[in-house]
């Protein structure tokens, strides 16, 4: 089976980090076998979802009033669960 070739568009940046995070970041990419670039990419997308996801839930709750405690544990089990499934798969 031929997968096909995926082009990516990538913008080059300079950034700065603090020297722990930097040391940090270079030893969880060494980890996980990726660049630092990569690794940074990748942690950067994460937060973005998060914060899109942390979004929508704020707009749905101005829409259908707060959530309860009952509905956020549920909601908290369900992404521990799927947090769980994507790190044992990783691991």
């Amino acid at each position: 089976m031929v997968l096909p070739l995926v082009c990516m568009s990538v913008i080059k940046r300079s950034v700065s980090l603090d020297d722990s995070v930097a040391e940090r970041v270079e030893a969880a990419a060494d980890e996980d076998g990726v660049s630092f670039s990569s690794w940074l990419s990748s942690a950067a997308e994460d937060t973005l979802l998060l914060r899109e996801g942390l979004r929508g839930i704020r707009e749905w709750e101005a829409d259908a009033g707060e959530l309860s405690a009952e509905e956020r544990a549920a909601g908290e089990a369900l992404l521990d669960r799927l947090l769980g499934d994507v790190s044992a798969k990783s691991a």
